[in-house]
Parts: structure tokens; C-alpha cells; sequence
């Protein structure tokens, strides 16, 4: 429907309804009110009203609503369920030179129209953006924010938060060439307005601001700003200011003068201390504003106001994570990924070994591959970086940013993979603290930039009445994110099994990938030795302290039995170590199995609370070790009692257990012969299952459907 459409107008305003009949006529009545006081001053307003999937109050008060000021009245309805692209058709039908966006709760001071007009034809660059200078929050929160020109923000202040507000006033030509893109609310990304405001600073905009001017700002429970607050994970899409090359590009340039920077750093400080509520309330000309405002509307109280928080939209410093983005870039540099990976840490383990190994698959199945590996937890160091080949990037994010808070640091890496991936990278992730606070905060921001690979290894146990239960976190962490995984991969069948009876049809996302491991020739080995190998973590739920009793009740039928304990120490650990005894050596830590001098020993002992298929055993087993471990996780797919080694049944009571670890040290030393034999076994079964051939094989039929460039 239009209205007296024959004057061309200076500035049309688009307004944005959708169901917001309880709040809309003080909108509108505010809107006429600054368009007849912009009238006055000469200036030709119309307003384009945008209905969008509306209610049938929300029409019936907009078009009961004396609208005299406008020259002309358009009303659209579309169909899109999107705020930007509701605002882009509105846009299209609008005629002004200019267009100042508004939605259908908010209020502005009267003088407004006219202080925008005077500021952008004040400015001798076309492209120019302006804004109203205050910001009150009214309604469910009271604030008042004061706005800043743009030569006062870096690329890096934009993207760390958005430092404007989604009322834009511009020339109409720019918003034709430069649309708001449809990003509705979602749990991935949001902001349609921050995301145009980046991409217009990234083109060279000059964004101003209206002196003297209001914006009322109604904060309620229900509204489109609160929806996408809790919906979303609060970031913007990739756009071309926010690509790696251009984003570092932008921030050197603004900080390159040196002089003037510091001038820039302690403006913003100052802004950032003054307190915006007194100011705006010893303004007498903003004060007799901010009671018209009341008079129409009796939520934007006046005292509530006076004595509410400041808020300043300029970062005081810079010293936040967008700033640190850019030391990112600069370790990483700015080409994409083939492959991203979430570590806690790149130290010697069986899991972090396993995902080396498939890595290590991928680059031999691609040519050029681009792999960037972060180790997200504490470390003091990362003894594995040695193994790493020329094309991989390893990032210590904890230690490489230690002035960051977690939270920052997640939402740093957050941007980093949206900007360093391309369509293809796959973003692996091993179960960790690290990466499941990641994925809990981003990972459907990441399931739209990334195929999503996550590695599923063993629960944690806990004891409860006797009963040894599994732990709930990782399969509560599942349920909430197997929907974003593209595949997920474990090491034993075992936890393949138990996630089919928890998860049901999607555990189609399965697939069990048996880890490579090379069959070493013992020198020797066919005599007796009576000593025994234990290799792990010296940690809690790898049971230590199980080891003592093992050794003295194994002594007591082998009086010159001995076990030798290799492995670093945990530091809830470190007084195990002082309690071991007679026939217990601690020998210290080693990085790879291949270290250890295995001929001196006749088997590996491995006990453990919980596991998946552990590497230890199956390094022990190519080296031709006898193998005697607990029957948790998957250790039974490859230690079969009597084939390659005994099996002890997973006891509650530690007693029965040390029991049992004795009994097969026994039936060890009783078949000597058999025993060998037995070690044969455990190598045959590597050569064949866990070979190189075999390995590479299943990486390369997991991976077809999640392939990154130059593979599939």
C-alpha cells in the first residue's frame, strides 16, 4: 500500500515490523514527531513501513496511526523470516537519497533526523555512515551507552564487539551494493547489522555521529536482540575484512603512527571513564528530549535513567583477543587449512599417537596439505612437536597467549577457524576439557565452516557402591553434538558397541579404525628373564598402585621377580613412587616405546581402570611381549588369554584382582614354551591387522566423504 508518493524525499525510513503491536504506536508516534521537526527544517521525509510475517494487531495499529509528518507512506509485507533480508526489500522500494533503519519498539529524540542530515552533508566523503550519538537503554535494563567516530576503532575493536547499533543512517546507493545478508537466529552466527557495519568499515566507510541525539533502546525479554543473545554463539560470518591477509593488513595500518595510536589508546580510556548518565543529564537541551520521549512513552523513566550504568562501546586498551588474533596470524599465517586439530597437548600417549598416525595418512593421500595443530591445555612442554613434518603448524595456545582468560582465548580460536578454513577443512577435535568447552560454545558456528572430526576414546569410571560406573560427561557432550559431527572415530570396537546401545541410529556416524603399529624383532628374548615391563602414565586411572601388591604376591612364587615402571608421573602421582618396594623399579619417562630395551623383559604387565584399545599394548605386542591386562575397553580385541596373552577379568575388589594378575604371571612361567609361542601370535596379529597397508586403507574409506582439497 502506498501513500502520496509524488515528492522525491531526502531520507526514507525503514521500518521493520513483525509482531510488535504492544510497543509499536510509541515508535511511530516518536518517527512523526522527528519527521515534522525535520519537516520544518526543510527535509522531505517518507517511511517505508516492512511487514514481515506480521501479525493482524501489528497492521491494525500501524495504519490507526495519524503518520502526518511523511510526505509519503510505503507499506510492503514479505514473506523471508530474516531481519536483513526484510530490511534489503525495504531498501529496494525506498526512494530518499538517504535511508535511516528503525524497528518497531525503539523510540529517537526528536532533533534526530535533522542532526543526521546536517552531519552526512557536512562530511565531503559520500561514503559515510552515521549514527545517532546516545544510546539509553530503557525497559527490563536501564544503561546509557555514547557513541564514537570511527577514526577512534581498529579492524580488531569491530570485530571484537560490535561498536554500534543496528540504526544505521546512509546513503540508499551504498546499502544497494553493499546488502545485509541473511543471517537469521541460529544457533551458529548472528548480527546482521554488525556484520554489514564490518563489512562497510572494511570498504572504507567513514562512520560519524549525530552530536546531540537519542536513541531509546526498549530491553525486553522477548525480543529479537534477547532471542539471538541465547540462541547464538554471538559471532559474525566470515567476510572479506575478516580474511586473515586483509584483517592483518588493516591493523598494522591503524597502528602504524605510533603517536597518533597513543593518542587513539588514551581517548579511549578517557571515554571509557566518564559516566554517560550524568553527562547525558546535565545536558539540558538532551534532558527536555529525553521527557518528550517520556510523555510518549512512560517506560523510559526519567530517575531510572539518571542513575543508571554507563557503558562504553570503545575497548579502553588493546590488549583483548582481536588484537592477539593478529599475533595468531602471524604464527599460523593467512592461508587456509586443510585440516584443523584440537589437542590438549602434544605429548607422548596413546591417543595423541593415534591421531598422528591417521595425519600422517592424510598427508601421504594429498599433495600440499596445510594441517595446524592447537594444543589447548597446560603444558609445560609438548614433546612430540619433533615428530611434526615441514606443512604442519603447531600453536601452544595457552602458553603462546597467557594474558588471555580462557574465554577469550576460545572466542580468539573461534574467529581463527572460521577464517583460516575454506569448504573441505576438517576440524579434528580428541575428547578434552579444551575442546569440548570449545565445541560447547561454537561447534555449530563450526559445523558450517568445517567437516567436523571427533575422536572418541574411553569414559572415565567412578565407584559407587561397589559398582564401577561409567562417567556421564562425554556422553551428555554426544547427545548435544553428534548432530554437527561429520564422523566419529574410535580405536576398538568395544566403544563402538557401547555407543550403538546409548545413541541408536546415530552411531551410523561410527567408524572403528584399528591404530597402525610396526613389528619389531627382539634380538632375544627365549630365556627367562623375571622381569616385566609395566609402560604408562603413572596416573590415577591408570592404577598404580596396584603394582606393589602385584610384585610382592608374584614374589612370593618367584622370589627374583621384578617389574620395571616406565612413564612420566602425574603430579597427584608423585607419592606412588615413593611407596614402591622391594622389586619395583621406576625407571622415569620415555617418548616413544622404541626407547626401551624390551629383550630384558618377558612380558608387559598393564593395569588400568578404563581404556580404549591402548597403544602400549600393542607396541608390546609387535615387540613379541606377552601381554597381561585388565578386560576393559577394547585391550580384549587384542589380547585374547591363551593367543596372544591373559585376559583378567576387570574385579571389583582389588584383592581378587592382584589375585588374578598373579594367576597369569604363574600360568606365564609354568608354559615357558607356550608363552613364546603366545608372542608369535601377538605379532602375526600385527603385522596383519595393524600394518601400514591395512592402516592407510581405513583412513582413506572414513575419510572419502569428509575429504579436504586434493583427496577423494
Amino acid at each position: 500500500m502506498s501513500h502520496n508518493l509524488s515528492a522525491e524525499p531526502d531520507v526514507s525510513i525503514v521500518l521493520n515490523m513483525h509482531r510488535e503491536a504492544l510497543f509499536l504506536r510509541p515508535t511511530l508516534r516518536s518517527l512523526e514527531a522527528c519527521a515534522k521537526v525535520a519537516r520544518d527544517a526543510g527535509i522531505v521525509v517518507e517511511l517505508v513501513a516492512v511487514f514481515d510475517r506480521p501479525d493482524a494487531d501489528t497492521i491494525d495499529t500501524f495504519r490507526t496511526t495519524s503518520l502526518d509528518g511523511f510526505v509519503a507512506i510505503n507499506e510492503i509485507t514479505v514473506d523471508v523470516g530474516s531481519l536483513g533480508l526484510a530490511r534489503n526489500a525495504g531498501i529496494e522500494a525506498a526512494r530518499g537519497e538517504y535511508v535511516w533503519t528503525s524497528d518497531g519498539d525503539d523510540l529517537v529524540s526528536q532533533n534526530s533526523l535533522v542532526e543526521l542530515v546536517a552531519t552526512a552533508r557536512r562530511h565531503p566523503d559520500r561514503d559515510i555512515v552515521v549514527f545517532l550519538s546516545y544510546l539509553v537503554a530503557f525497559g527490563d535494563q536501564f544503561h546509557v551507552v555514547r557513541y564514537r567516530e570511527g577514526t577512534l576503532l581498529t579492524i580488531a575493536d569491530f570485530l571484537f564487539q560490535h561498536p554500534y547499533v543496528s540504526r544505521i543512517f546512509i546513503r540508499r546507493n551504498a546499502l544497494l551494493k553493499h546488502k545485509y545478508r541473511d543471517i537469521k537466529v541460529s544457533p551458529a552466527f548472528a548480527y546482521e547489522d554488525w556484520d554489514l557495519n564490518i563489512r562497510l568499515y572494511g570498504a572504507g566507510f567513514n562512520f560519524l555521529i549525530a552530536e546531540n541525539t537519542i536513541l531509546f533502546y526498549r530491553q525486553r525479554q522477548n525480543s529479537l536482540l534477547r532471542q539471538t543473545e541465547i540462541a547464538s554463539a554471538r559471532i559474525i560470518p566470515a567476510s572479506d575484512p575478516l580474511s586473515p591477509k586483509r584483517y592483518l593488513a588493516s591493523l598494522r595500518s591503524a597502528c602504524a603512527n605510533n603517536d597518533d595510536w597513543r593518542r587513539v589508546l588514551a581517548e579511549r580510556k578517557r571515554h571509557s571513564e566518564c559516566d554517560f548518565a550524568h553527562e547525558l543529564m546535565s545536558n539540558q537541551d538532551l534532558v527536555a528530549y529525553v521527557t518528550d520521549a517520556c510523555a510518549i512513552e512512560p517506560e523510559i523513566n526519567p530517575a531510572a535513567i539518571e542513575f543508571s550504568g554507563s557503558y562504553s562501546s570503545l575497548p579502553a586498551t588493546d590488549d583483548h583477543w582481536a588484537f592477539e588474533l593478529a599475533c595468531f596470524y602471524e604464527m599460523t599465517g593467512v592461508a587456509a587449512f586443510d585440516d584443523i586439530v584440537l589437542l590438549p597437548w602434544l605429548r607422548p600417549g596413546g591417543a595423541e599417537k593415534f591421531i598422528l598416525n591417521i595425519l600422517s595418512s592424510l598427508n601421504s593421500l594429498a599433495t600440499d596439505l596445510r594441517v595446524l595443530i592447537i594444543a589447548g591445555e597446560t603444558a609445560e612442554s609438548h614433546e612430540w612437536v619433533y615428530l611434526l613434518p615441514e606443512n604442519f603448524v603447531f600453536i601452544d595456545l595457552y602458553n603462546a597467549f597467557p594474558c588471555l582468560d580462557s574465554d577469550s582465548r576460545d572466542a580468539m580460536l573461534a574467529r581463527a577457524i572460521v577464517s583460516l578454513s575454506r569448504p573441505g577443512t576438517r576440524l579434528h577435535a580428541k575428547s578434552s576439557i579444551f575442546s569440548h568447552a570449545l565445541i560447547n560454545r561454537y561447534g555449530a558456528v563450526f559445523s558450517e565452516c568445517c567437516n567436523i572430526v571427533y575422536y572418541r576414546f574411553s569414559d572415565g569410571r567412578y565407584s559407587w557402591r561397589g559398582c564401577n560406573l561409567s562417567a556421564a560427561s562425554t556422553v551428555e557432550f554426544l547427545r548435544r553434538h553428534l548432530p554437527n559431527f561429520d564422523v566419529v572415530i574410535t580405536d576398538c570396537h568395544r566403544i563402538f558397541e557401547e555407543d550403538k546401545l546409548r545413541f541408536g541410529a546415530a552411531s551410523r556416524k561410527y567408524n572403528v579404525i584399528y591404530n597402525k603399529c610396526d613389528v619389531v624383532q627382539r634380538k632375544s628374548g627365549s630365556e627367562k628373564t623375571f622381569r616385566v615391563l609395566w609402560a604408562s602414565r603413572v596416573a590415577p586411572e591408570k592404577r598404580p598402585e596396584l603394582i606393589n601388591q602385584i610384585v610382592a604376591a608374584a614374589r612370593e612364587h618367584f622370589p627374583d621377580f621384578s617389574m620395571d615402571v616406565w612413564g612420566s608421573v602425574e603430579e597427584n602421582s608423585n607419592e606412588i613412587l615413593k611407596n614402591f618396594g622391594i622389586g619395583v623399579n621406576y625407571c622415569g619417562a620415555y617418548n616413544v616405546f622404541s626407547e626401551l630395551d624390551v629383550d630384558k623383559y618377558d612380558a608387559l604387565i598393564y593395569t588400568s581402570n578404563y581404556d580404549g584399545l591402548p597403544n602400549i599394548v600393542l607396541e608390546a605386542l609387535s615387540s613379541g611381549l606377552v601381554v597381561i591386562a585388565p578386560n576393559v575397553g577394547g585391550i580384549g580385541e587384542a589380547v585374547v588369554s591363551g593367543e596372544t596373552g591373559f585376559l583378567v577379568c576387570d574385579l571389583q575388589d582389588d584383592e581378587s584382582l592382584i589375585q588374578a594378575y598373579v594367576a597369569a604371571i604363574k600360568a606365564l612361567y609354568d608354559d615357558w614354551a607356550g608363552a613364546l609361542d603366545m608372542g608369535g601370535k601377538g605379532q602375526n596379529l600385527i603385522r596383519t591387522r595393524h600394518c601400514d597397508d591395512a592402516f592407510t586403507q581405513s583412513v582413506a574409506r572414513v575419510f572419502s566423504n569428509v575429504s579436504a582439497r586434493g583427496q577423494g
